[in-house]
């Protein structure tokens, strides 16, 4: 949801988090899987996100982006894709090691939120 223009809700980072509680014991699990996979996985898209975004920056203060988000299936297909690559073969894009850096700080918000109400949960 970092990497949407609809983000989450307040309440949904505690059902999240319950959620994820459930399955995993500690927040270092949880963030391990974020960390290893997930933005490695988007920093290809935050790395565009940022070049693209750039000269559309007046664009976007005179209208709003509609919201959106990724469906479901989508995200599955893509976890069994970037699942089924080794590890290493992932760092041999360059344009992914020079994003790893913007999804991180893309994501930091969400992980702040989502560690708070793990730890609550």
């Amino acid at each position: 949801m970092a990497w949407t223009e609809v983000g989450l809700g307040d309440d949904e980072y505690s059902e999240i988090a319950r959620e994820l509680r459930s399955n995993y014991r500690s927040w270092g699990e949880v963030n391990d899987i974020i960390m290893g996979d997930v933005l490695r996985s988007f920093a290809l898209e935050s790395l565009l996100t940022l070049l693209a975004g750039i000269p559309f920056v007046g664009l976007l203060l005179i209208a709003p982006l509609p919201d959106w988000g990724y469906e479901e299936a989508y995200l599955r297909e893509r976890i069994a894709r970037w699942g089924g690559i080794p590890r290493w073969k992932h760092y041999l894009n360059p344009l992914r090691l020079i994003g790893n850096p913007i999804a991180y700080l893309l994501s930091f918000p969400l992980r702040r939120k989502l560690k708070a109400a793990f730890q609550r949960a």
